[in-house]
């Protein structure tokens, strides 16, 4: 086991040098998009009024490369002190996953793909990622349940969450800050879990995220002078879902870290995405079909601004994150009332959510009748 002294120094640095490192080109990269008309031009399901440059995503991909690619290239020495000549199957896996759906997002970008063709590169993506980095979710570490194996099923488990939240990520980058900063507390709370269990890749990997994610944030919100974009949200959700793997099933977590709290860490767009998917299929709706169903989206429809749906769910993520590390620590008995909690806050948020809705239609409706 490394000193907590040096545990912490490689992260710490790789935070901070994405952050400067993106403060200072993104200016540079806001240019080259509006030179070159790469723009988000509204539509009806648009939650902004003006044509926005879009595809600065792809500055957290590069930066993550080439942060990583550094670390490894370091080789016997490093300024944490590891000894780490070659990239394990997880950075190996990430890396080729994120390249592909990076340009899968490039393509999306400009011409609007299939999302059956992206599903299938996806789950490619997600196959080659399990394969090489041998991570399988094995049980869920639920209070008070013992668990059968999952064998074979825990593979198809792990290949399904990496699917499921690389998409989920995608629909919810739709309003200004708030992918940019699900990417901030994830990142940020899967790097110090990997401080926690001397998960050296994991701690670099998580601190480059949201090191990264902090850069661009001045440029997204509140007032977005530029967008994610597909070539930014596919790698970067893929990636926030590959860590939660990592964390608990990782060749250092030991159990230390149950599944359950990694989840809980993505939680607000896990839930948000999770009711809008169910929602449209018990409506018998299409779930593959753009739209403005989200839980966030009906928020703006009854009334709040971009900031203050952000602020909210920014809110909620942190206080997710802090469960989410502080949790597997706790007794089973403490667990269950905490998770239970977030349920029910999640389905009280849910049922706000809708009747506002519900209610600011009523009013709108009521006026055009006078």
């Amino acid at each position: 086991m490394e000193p907590a002294n040096k545990m912490l120094e490689a992260p710490a640095f790789a935070f901070i040098g994405a952050i400067i490192s993106n403060l200072g080109i993104t200016p540079w990269v806001i240019k080259q998009l509006l030179k070159r008309s790469i723009l988000d031009i509204p539509n009806e399901r648009s939650s902004h009024d003006s044509p926005v440059p879009h595809g600065v995503g792809i500055l957290i991909i590069i930066t993550w490369l080439l942060g990583m690619g550094l670390t490894v290239a370091m080789g016997i020495y490093n300024p944490a002190g590891f000894s780490i000549a070659q990239p394990d199957g997880f950075v190996i896996g990430a890396t080729i996953g994120m390249v592909i759906l990076t340009m899968l997002g490039l393509v999306d970008d400009r011409r609007d793909l299939s999302p059956y063709l992206k599903l299938v590169v996806q789950v490619i993506v997600g196959i080659q990622a399990l394969g090489l980095s041998g991570l399988s979710v094995t049980n869920f570490g639920l209070p008070f349940m013992t668990e059968p194996g999952l064998g074979t099923w825990g593979l198809v488990l792990a290949l399904i969450w990496l699917v499921g939240f690389t998409n989920i990520f995608n629909f919810m980058d739709g309003i200004n800050g708030l992918a940019m900063t699900q990417l901030i507390f994830g990142g940020a709370a899967f790097a110090i879990m990997g401080v926690i269990i001397d998960d050296f890749e994991l701690a670099v990997s998580g601190a480059l995220a949201a090191g990264a994610a902090v850069g661009l944030l001045k440029y997204n919100f509140p007032q977005a002078k530029v967008f994610m974009g597909d070539a930014g949200s596919l790698p970067t959700g893929f990636l926030l879902a590959l860590m939660a793997l990592r964390a608990a099933f990782g060749p250092d977590s030991g159990g230390a870290i149950p599944f359950f709290a990694t989840v809980l860490v993505l939680w607000p767009f896990l839930f948000d995405g999770g009711f809008t998917l169910l929602n449209r299929i018990f409506h018998r709706r299409n779930p593959f079909r753009a739209h403005r169903s989200h839980l966030y989206q009906r928020q703006l429809v009854a009334g709040q601004s971009h900031g203050e749906v952000t602020v909210f769910y920014g809110v909620s993520m942190l206080i997710c994150a802090l469960f989410g590390l502080m949790m597997p620590g706790w007794s089973p008995a403490y667990q269950v009332v905490a998770l239970a909690g977030v349920l029910l806050a999640s389905i009280l948020f849910m049922v706000r959510t809708v009747r506002s809705v519900r209610a600011s239609m009523t009013v709108e409706n009521g006026k055009g009748g006078r």
